[in-house]
Order: structure tokens, then sequence, then C-alpha cells
């Protein structure tokens, strides 16, 4: 009788001791592996609607499939994406919260800004790229010109009066009609919106004369017949848009700047939550359906060496050594 007696008082202790330990965060978290807890979010650093949000969007979708967890976006604009990307950088480590930056916010930004929220190689855990963009040069449909050189004719003689549409200071809108002021030595304003889609709604209601933008954005635009495109900014033409000329064509090169997408994690987020997103991403980067809706959009699919956590961190560093230096040297650095 004792024996029984002392067993069931073992046997309480025993279900006490494991319902205390359930209740300790530390050891609750540990029966919840990532990504069980609670949805992925990820943040966006630019306003909806913009190609940086689309192509989000649509990665959000499948990483979310693949991982069986939502993810969530979350669009957290200001100052040409620094505000989200130092949101993001700062972020609790624990595979809960990503972001998607680009070529803007992780290069131009560097020589853009005297001093950066946040350090885009050393704040981050680089996670995988989504794609390579092209830019063009698009105009609103009343300008009166229709070629490339027409263009550069007439911002040489009305450039003091023209605004350039921008998606913020250091996007890679801004990086793309900066170069292009300075390759042709023209003066047109530089007008700053909080992302493309305002930018791009000003440029089809004729309020700005041009933006240089990506051709996930300006595609559908082209193809509606809103604005007019003159030159894509590559040293060839492209598969999404073949009809329009490059500016290597007109004797304007070195206007060939890579507009790449690709996720980023706050440094210190684990090993292996790192590994599984970045395997999520290449599945991503390879999935017909997915692609079927990147490729008439201009996205093309990232080089597979530097898709890698290692080699996407050391894309982004050889980008910033081959940018920032040329662009401080041009003086295109912000106060």
């Amino acid at each position: 009788m004792t024996k029984t007696r002392n067993m069931r008082i073992c046997c309480r202790s025993l279900a006490a001791v494991l319902a205390a330990s359930m209740a300790m965060p530390g050891l609750a978290g540990a029966q919840s592996a990532w990504p069980a807890a609670k949805p992925v979010t990820m943040i966006v650093p630019f306003a909806a609607g913009g190609p940086t949000d689309v192509i989000a969007r649509r990665y959000a979708e499948f990483i979310s499939r693949d991982i069986g967890q939502s993810v969530v976006v979350e669009n957290v604009a200001g100052a040409g994406g620094t505000t989200g990307s130092a949101r993001a950088a700062k972020a609790a480590p624990d595979g809960y919260t990503i972001q998607i930056g680009q070529a803007g916010t992780h290069v131009s930004a560097v020589g853009l800004f005297k001093k950066l929220p946040y350090d885009p190689v050393n704040d981050y855990e680089h996670l995988g790229l989504a794609g390579d963009l092209p830019q063009v040069l698009i105009v609103k449909k009343d300008l009166p010109v229709n070629s490339f050189k027409e263009f550069v004719d007439y911002i040489k003689t009305n450039g003091e009066k023209m605004n350039i549409g921008t998606a913020g200071p250091g996007s890679s809108s801004h990086m793309g009609a900066s170069m292009l002021n300075l390759r042709l030595g023209s003066k047109a304003a530089l007008v700053q919106y909080r992302g493309t889609g305002p930018a791009m709604n000003d440029l089809v209601a004729g309020q700005i004369e041009a933006m240089v933008e990506v051709s996930l954005t300006a595609t559908p635009q082209i193809q509606a017949g809103t604005v007019k495109p003159l030159a894509v900014f590559r040293t060839a033409r492209v598969a999404s848009l073949p009809d329009v000329p490059s500016t290597d064509e007109f004797g304007v090169p070195g206007l060939d700047f890579a507009v790449w997408a690709g996720f980023l994690a706050p440094k210190g987020t684990p090993k292996d939550i790192v590994d599984k997103l970045n395997t999520s991403i290449r599945k991503a980067n390879v999935d017909k359906s997915l692609r079927d809706t990147m490729t008439p959009l201009g996205v093309e699919a990232p080089d597979d060496a530097k898709n890698t956590p290692a080699g996407f961190r050391d894309f982004i560093k050889a980008e910033i050594d081959r940018w920032v230096p040329l662009m401080r040297s041009a003086g295109m650095q912000l106060n």
C-alpha cells in the first residue's frame, strides 16, 4: 500500500515538473522549432506597388508554402529604403524577421549617405538573390522626343526645367537618374518620392518628365501605352523589351547598372534557419510558375555562384567596392 502511494506521489511530482517546464519561456521555445511559433515578417523598405514590393510578394507566397508558415509582407518606406533596412537589421535575430534589399539600399546608399544606419555587409545574414533587373528610361507621353538621341538633345537644352522622379534617396531609380545626369552633363532636378508607385503615378499623369525605372515596373506601363520607353541601361537589348534599344546603341556607354534584389536577415540569425531560407529561395528561383511571372517583367534569374549566403555577401561587398568610390569622386553624396 505504501509502495503504491509513493509511486502516485512520484508520478504527480513528475507531472508537476513537466507542466512547470512547459511554462518556462526557454524550454517552451525549444518545443517549437522555427518557424512554428509565429508568422515570418518580410520587410519591404519601399511603398507597396513598386518593383521591390512586387518581387517580395511573389517570393513571400512561395517561401510560405515551402516552409509551412505564413510570410507577411510589411512595407516600411522612407529615406530611399534605408528606414526599413535599418529596422530589419536591428530586429531580433530569430528567423521571424527578414527583408528584401536591393542595389539601392545595399550598394548606392553607402555612397549617397554620409551616415548609413546599418552596414550592408556586416549587419546581416545574407540569404539569397531573387534576380537582376535592367533599368529603362521612360518619359511622359507628350514629351516631344521619340528616341534616346532626341532625349539627349532635349535634356541638354531643357534640363534645368525638367523633373526626373525617383523612389527616394539611395534607391536604384535615384542612382540611375544621377548617373544619367552625370553621364550627359545635364542638370535635371531629381524629385524624391516615398517609393516607385507614387513617382510612377505622377509620370503617367504628366507631373514629371521622366524616370529611370527597372523593367518590372516600367514594362506594364509601356505595354499599356501610358509612358514612352527610350532606352534600356544595358550594353545590349533585353529579352523582355526587345524593341527598346540599349544606351550603348546610341554611343552612350557607362550606364549599365545592375539592379539586383535579394533577401537578408539580422546578423546572428541561426545558421540552420539561414540555410533553410536559402534553400527555399533557391527553389523559388527555378520554380517554373514563379519564373513565368518574373521573366516577362525583365527579372533575370540570378547567377547560382553568388546565390549562397557567402556568395551573396561577397557580391554585395564587391558591388560596394566598385560603385561607391565612383559615386564619391563624382560628388554624388547627400547631406
